[in-house]
């Protein structure tokens, strides 16, 4: 479809008790669209139905249809033009489009939208899907984001129009890649159409590829399916293990005979196939670790994401060494996935379903869950669909938790959950009959101690779930529970300029109770592993938070690595941004300014890295030490490097030194280099130095540990 006007700009609005059509009474206020309501000063604490009304002037052609587009509204929408219904929608991410042919008018138009978001008042039975925008931990907890939050568009197309078209790799040989093609036409009649497919090189100089089909298309919507063989093609990788090669494919509808265009479409394109197999990925055949981060929403006025802040989202993750993001419980604007497939940063989606919801969901639960599929179907970055993230029943996290919340909440986590084993079944089993390109997985952790299937782990070992080394039982005793840990972590300050702009200065005159309640903070966990009173002042406790977090990231990174295909698939921390100024587990703070437990995760995730497992801090003073050194090679070469291990007593003696030569095969699992044995004679901390040389390139890995 070819824009014909966008209608962003003013708007007039107004909150209302009901949608009954008579809006003349009350006062209209204006506000510049795409936004959230509560960003005026008017509605900042308001929840529930709002009307919005636009007036323009247009002059329809004839033999044109006319579609009015909504690019996002939260949550649901009902469209009236000149009086008339077009259309309803229900869903934040999903884009509507209404023919608007019969309702539009030459010259004066006015266009109603009745918009309703409210406030979920049962957290347990949660009507609305929205995800982490209306019941989170780590997003402001007064935070509606109700309102236009992308473009309104007036688009317009000849008789035959095209919807959904969906495209995907089946498989690739020597010669060729078998590209499946499905695309659905609207037609206002009985008609002979021609359709034409391009796929054009975008960044590389490969082949070319056009092909002509010929429709008889009845009146109304109907799709259809095609095969196309690509010749000397490009495969698309994520950046760390290939090019990120991209065409440009694009659609023609034509009636027959005709030599004006009805419709068209362009989109980017990658040739790429993805599984997981007993969670161990496979990018185009390639067995992938996956090093990632949980993405939170890109900003809580998620309408002022632009394309640029997106790349530097993107770039920030290469630059840590990750090769995927989580999108957690949440869409963002398709230019977040455009350039996502531009950088070669692999993303897991998941649905917009977070904690636990009303059963009687589900009929909308399977209709959004299907419009996700179709809508984002074409990116080649996307390679995991998730359809619920972590489906328990979890407690209103605005209150303070009784001990029937933990009780419900513990139940429903270990033994049944319905969400989990009933709603999220049929969701992914839709999900892998629409697309059979990508791995489909039913919920994000939680999934109960009694299965067979683990499925994905949430770990919180140092925070929620007991201190950190309990951790080391299930490396030893259950390692297939750890196939794929997709959230771990810990909360930390920002860095102090970030800090202070939402908190006092002073360590002595922080108003924990507005932490805790606006932004954040976890007052009980943060006093248990880091206590404010052994800090002289606030940037020594910053930096003691973000040392803890960095600690707390890197001992399960370095579990995993040691697991690493044995049976481990990858490691994804939680979180990598704020969507808000905030205390949390983020290692980007809300201004992006990366915490010192960013540098860090960006080492523990470097492809040639050597590493230490030691299950404490402290030990006994006379204890022998065994320190089992590894290293890890992920990068698809054969690696010769250099390593030295020091071990640095108290006092400054040289207990160990070894240097070894290191042969790691291309995308090696976890290889034992050693294991020194130390005994502690003096009292205080010791080190364990690493310093791992390759191919110009040098990593120092250090390990303090104390005896007592």
């Amino acid at each position: 479809m070819k824009q014909e006007m966008d209608l962003s700009g003013e708007w007039e609005l107004k909150p209302v008790e009901k949608f009954d059509g008579n809006y003349e009474q009350g006062k209209w206020v204006i506000q510049g669209i795409p936004a959230h309501w509560q960003e005026l000063s008017e509605f900042r604490n308001y929840s529930g139905r709002m009307v919005y009304r636009k007036n323009f002037s247009f002059q329809p052609e004839k033999n044109q249809r006319y579609w009015l587009k909504l690019n996002g509204v939260f949550y649901w929408c009902s469209a009236n033009l000149n009086g008339h219904r077009v259309g309803v929608n229900q869903g934040y991410f999903i884009p509507a489009c209404f023919e608007l042919t019969d309702s539009l008018k030459s010259g004066k138009n006015e266009l109603i939208l009745e918009v309703f978001c409210f406030e979920e008042e049962d957290k347990r039975r949660k009507k609305q899907i929205l995800g982490v925008w209306h019941h989170w931990d780590c997003l402001f907890k007064d935070w509606n984001p109700g309102g236009i939050w992308q473009s309104v568009e007036i688009l317009s197309s000849g008789p035959s129009v095209i919807f959904n078209p969906m495209f995907h790799t089946v498989y690739f040989d020597k010669n060729s890649a078998h590209i499946s093609a499905r695309v659905s036409i609207d037609s206002i009649q009985a008609e002979e159409l021609g359709l034409r497919l391009s796929l054009v090189p975008e960044n590389h100089n490969a082949a070319s590829l056009e092909k002509h089909w010929t429709i008889y298309k009845s009146a109304g919507r109907n799709e259809y399916q095609y095969w196309v063989a690509l010749k000397d093609y490009r495969l698309w990788w994520s950046w760390d293990q290939g090019e990120q090669n991209l065409y440009r494919l694009k659609l023609e509808l034509k009636t027959k005979g005709e030599t004006e265009i009805s419709d068209s479409y362009e989109t980017l394109f990658g040739v790429r196939t993805f599984q997981l197999r007993d969670y161990i990925a496979y990018l185009n055949g390639r067995r992938v670790w996956l090093k990632g981060s949980n993405y939170a929403p890109s900003d809580y006025q998620i309408r002022k994401m632009t394309r640029k802040r997106y790349q530097k989202d993107l770039q920030m993750a290469k630059d840590a060494n990750l090769n995927i993001l989580r999108v957690h419980a949440h869409l963002e604007k398709p230019e977040f996935y455009e350039e996502a497939s531009k950088a070669g940063i692999m993303l897991w989606q998941d649905f917009a379903m977070q904690w636990q919801y009303a059963r009687d969901v589900l009929p909308e639960a399977l209709f959004q869950s299907e419009q996700m599929l179709r809508h984002f179907y074409n990116h080649p970055s996307i390679v995991i669909w998730c359809m619920h993230n972590e489906p328990i029943n979890m407690y209103d996290t605005r209150k303070r938790p009784n001990t029937l919340d933990i009780l419900r909440l513990a139940s429903s986590s270990l033994v049944y959950s319905w969400s989990r084993e009933v709603m999220d079944k049929l969701l992914a089993k839709r999900a892998n009959f629409i697309d059979p390109s990508r791995a489909v997985i039913p919920s994000a952790g939680e999934r109960g101690l009694f299965r067979k299937d683990a499925g994905t782990a949430h770990l919180y070992f140092g925070w929620y779930f007991g201190p950190l080394h309990w951790l080391n039982f299930l490396v030893r005793k259950k390692p297939h529970r750890l196939k794929l840990v997709d959230e771990f972590g810990t909360q930390s300050f920002p860095n102090y300029e970030s800090a202070i702009k939402f908190m006092a200065d002073n360590l002595e005159k922080l108003d924990w109770e507005e932490l805790e309640k606006k932004y954040l903070a976890q007052p009980p966990y943060l006093r248990k592993f880091i206590p404010a009173k052994n800090c002289p002042d606030l940037k020594s406790y910053i930096q003691a938070t973000q040392d803890y977090q960095s600690f707390v990231n890197r001992y399960y990174i370095d579990r995993l690595r040691y697991l690493k295909y044995r049976p481990n698939g990858g490691a994804l921390s939680f979180d990598f941004n704020d969507p808000n100024p905030a205390i949390s587990w983020s290692v980007l703070d809300y201004w992006r300014v990366p915490k010192s437990s960013y540098y860090e995760l960006k080492k523990a995730f470097s492809p040639v890295y050597a590493f230490a497992l030691l299950n404490f801090q402290n030990y006994p003073l006379n204890k022998n030490l065994s320190l089992p050194i590894f290293a890890v090679n992920d990068l698809n070469q054969k690696i010769e490097a250099r390593l030295s291990a020091k071990v640095i007593s108290p006092v400054k003696e040289l207990l160990y030194h070894q240097e070894f030569q290191v042969i790691l095969d291309p995308d090696s699992p976890a290889l034992a280099i050693a294991n020194p044995s130390v005994q502690l004679r003096s009292q205080g901390k010791y080190q364990l130095q690493l310093k791992l040389s390759w191919q110009g390139k040098e990593l120092e890995n250090n390990y303090g540990f104390t005896a007592e």
